[in-house]
């Protein structure tokens, strides 16, 4: 019979997945005796990380990531910090001169818009327009003359670093002109209102304090621009609502570290129960597996059973019901969801849906109940091998401070290739009919500064276009490869990633195979299971690991690709290509998720055979297809034992947490710390105990897939007979109907007859 019907397979039968394996007297296990596999990709894989810590190193040399966060004005420059001459250390807010047109950038960390922006000492508390001076010098004949002007109080404008406004005006002699001219050169700021300081920004108080400002008439609350159009509170909302959605988070942020500071402990013992009750859940899984599974399939079975009944209880009394025999298709698209449900065709579509369904899940327990039988047998028998190896449970661990450091590097990365680099200035105008004489005369959009300060310079009086800075970059080969080194850094960070995955799930293969294919179990079982297979793992395989990691990455880095694409032709019309697009999403999310399937039943193979990664694929493969129904079936209902626990321990925690921070348990109030957010620690316990959960349930699962796959090889190599022995537990042989064939016993020997001396 074959092996995909539960017998065993016929060793010299033709098999489109190969033959079955032959029985070997020496095999017992992981072998010991074995050799370095995939030297190659090894060779490659630390090549790699040389030049990802020489990558990071350099970025590190040049890259300062506080320029990301400290406010700068538009050259650049830090507030708060002196440049020679300059001194802004007392000077540590960024005023924008025109918050509206703050609403066109895109720009949330950097917070360059199209305006001058300078560094203050503090923001303006009153509300000011240069309007009211400049109506004044139009409605007095003493205008023209500047000396003689109405008195103007010069200390309530805002300017540019070294101007002198009065000087300036007084020196121009044209009066209301020059002051309109000063204004529309950026030199000082238009107008400003009341504002606070958020994150080193300074942005309007409240989003009503904006309009609130705007006023009917003449009252000097009237807010203009340097154009003397009114700003409304729209205006100045749209404009600060991109700065305040980043900001906001600072307040919030320290909010948060507040609660943190408080509820530190208690975050860490709810973290400590869920790892208690996880361990627990795994040691009694031995004996409630079977229970569970058999108790969801009948209660899903009755779910069905009851809507089947219930839609066709419906369908029958709306046959009774008048104008309940329309049809769906001149009841036509509606969101009214009660026109539906009025309908006889709506119920029984129901009803022959769920009797379809119904019947298929029926048919496929009772044809398949002895490989669900297998499952559950599996799953206890890995409760048992954890059970006997209980520093399984705390590998996740290794995986956990290896996966830190890996994100920690390339975060640390990521943020200095960021920041590397000189001030980089970009042409900003705002009239775009000067835009094709500039890019003529400057062939493309980067600027330098020091020469658009210079007074000889084109545009140095021309407000509707100026040199601002953009970014920190460079003209150097390697600032100008920031993009792609961002790149290569992101894929190293999968590649180490997923090699870091693949180390634990190879370490934790060989440790459950060492108990599996000890025939007398614990006292068969090699000392220290788990450092042996983490040391072989380590010697001799992490070419193999590189290789599989190496698989995964490309995949994740081309759907990361494809992610960046999608967002950019998000507002695209052309149709075909989005399908396209989405298409190639899905095809490459469902080719991802097979090959991480298929890498850990070869990591699997890896540890026992210790052969290279291809040749491990291949065998697992062929395993796996010549068993192909047993398969599915034992994932399906191990992935769902696994969320179920998953579901219980996270949700339990969740529960218990919002009870004790909720003040809902009288008796523990008096703990219960004062919080800003009281559900900030529920949701990082929530977080932190599905993550622990993930971490038991995820070995208990590795457990599984081990034993799973030893135990196919155990069918196809041995026949029960003394000289072949099943290596499988009892309950396990039982399910498939076979057991091992004691060894004949030798006869007692017959009494030896006494032997007497002859007399002589």
């Amino acid at each position: 019979m074959g092996a995909c019907c539960g017998g065993q397979p016929d060793e010299d039968a033709d098999h489109p997945y190969g033959k079955a394996k032959s029985h070997d007297p020496s095999f017992n296990g992981p072998i010991e005796k074995r050799s370095c596999t995939d030297v190659i990709c090894c060779l490659i894989f630390f090549v790699f990380i040389l030049g990802f810590i020489v990558v990071g190193l350099f970025a590190w040399l040049n890259g300062d990531p506080v320029i990301l966060l400290y406010p700068t004005d538009n050259q650049g420059r830090i507030c708060g910090v002196q440049y020679g001459d300059l001194d802004l250390s007392n000077r540590t807010n960024v005023y924008f001169f025109d918050m509206t047109k703050c609403a066109s950038t895109a720009s949330l960390v950097q917070l360059q818009c199209p305006t001058t922006q300078i560094c203050v000492n503090s923001c303006p508390t009153t509300t000011w327009t240069y309007y009211t001076d400049y109506a004044s010098m139009l409605l007095d004949p003493t205008a023209t003359n500047p000396e003689l002007a109405p008195t103007i109080d010069w200390s309530k404008y805002i300017c540019t670093y070294g101007f002198d406004i009065e000087a300036e005006f007084i020196s121009g002699r044209n009066g209301a002109a020059d002051l309109l001219k000063i204004i529309q050169d950026e030199k000082c700021a238009p107008y400003y209102i009341p504002m606070v300081p958020l994150v080193g920004r300074c942005i309007p108080q409240v989003a009503k304090d904006a309009t609130e400002f705007i006023t009917s008439g003449t009252d000097e609350r009237v807010v203009v621009d340097a154009l003397n159009n009114t700003i409304t509170g729209d205006a100045l909302n749209n404009g600060s609502t991109k700065v305040r959605l980043y900001l906001d988070a600072r307040d919030v942020g320290m909010k948060i570290f507040a609660d943190f500071t408080s509820s530190w402990y208690l975050i860490l013992a709810g973290i400590g129960v869920a790892a208690l009750v996880s361990f627990l859940w795994i040691v009694l899984m031995r004996w409630i597996a079977g229970p569970m599974v058999w108790i969801t399939i009948f209660a899903l079975l009755g779910v069905l059973g009851f809507g089947i009944y219930y839609t066709y209880t419906e369908w029958q009394r709306l046959m009774t019901v008048p104008n309940a025999d329309q049809s769906l298709i001149a009841v036509g698209f509606t969101t009214e969801l009660d026109q539906y449900l009025a309908l006889q065709q709506t119920w029984l579509a129901f009803f022959i849906i769920l009797c379809i369904v119904g019947g298929i899940i029926l048919l496929l327990v009772i044809f398949l109940r002895k490989r669900i039988l297998i499952a559950v047998q599996i799953i206890r028998a890995a409760s048992k091998a954890v059970g006997m190896m209980i520093s399984t449970l705390f590998y996740p661990l290794v995986t956990f401070v290896l996966a830190i450091i890996v994100t920690s590097f390339w975060g640390a990365t990521a943020l200095f290739l960021a920041s590397s680099g000189d001030p980089v200035y970009q042409v900003i105008d705002s009239n775009t009919t000067l835009r094709e004489a500039v890019n003529e005369t400057l062939h493309e959009t980067k600027c330098n500064i020091t020469e658009w300060s210079q007074p000889d310079h084109r545009y140095v009086n021309d407000s509707s276009i100026k040199c601002a800075f953009i970014e920190y970059g460079g003209d150097s080969v390697f600032h100008q490869n920031t993009l792609w080194l961002q790149v290569a850094s992101l894929f190293g960070f999968f590649w180490l990633l997923n090699w870091v995955i693949a180390l634990g799930e190879c370490t934790l293969a060989g440790a459950f195979a060492s108990y599996y294919w000890a025939f007398k179990k614990p006292r068969d079982i090699p000392a220290l299971p788990l450092f042996s297979a983490f040391g072989r793992t380590l010697r001799y395989h992490t070419g193999s690991l590189a290789f599989g990691a190496f698989i995964i990455a490309v995949i994740q880095i081309i759907r990361v690709m494809l992610e960046y694409i999608d967002h950019k032709v998000k507002g695209s019309e052309n149709k075909v290509a989005k399908f396209v697009l989405k298409c190639c999403k899905c095809c490459f999310w469902c080719l991802e998720k097979f090959m991480k399937f298929l890498n850990r039943n070869a990591y699997i193979m890896v540890a026992v055979y210790g052969k290279n990664f291809c040749w491990s694929a291949k065998e697992a493969f062929k395993l796996l297809m010549r068993n192909i129904i047993r398969v599915a079936v034992v994932d399906k209902v191990t992935d769902f034992l696994l969320f179920v626990g998953k579901l219980i321990v996270t949700a339990g925690l969740v529960a218990l947490s919002w009870a004790f921070f909720s003040n809902n348990i009288s008796f523990v109030q008096e703990y219960v710390p004062r919080l800003n957010y009281y559900w900030l620690p529920i949701v990082v316990i929530g977080i932190g105990a599905y993550m622990v959960a993930a971490g038991f349930f995820n070995t208990y699962g590795m457990a599984v897939d081990t034993i799973f796959l030893c135990f196919l090889e155990d069918m196809e190599r041995n026949d029960g007979s003394p000289e072949r022995p099943y290596y499988a537990s009892k309950g396990l042989l039982e399910v498939m109907g076979k057991k091992n064939t004691a060894p004949p016993r030798p006869a007692t020997p017959a009494p030896e007859e006494p032997i007497y001396e002859t007399p002589i």
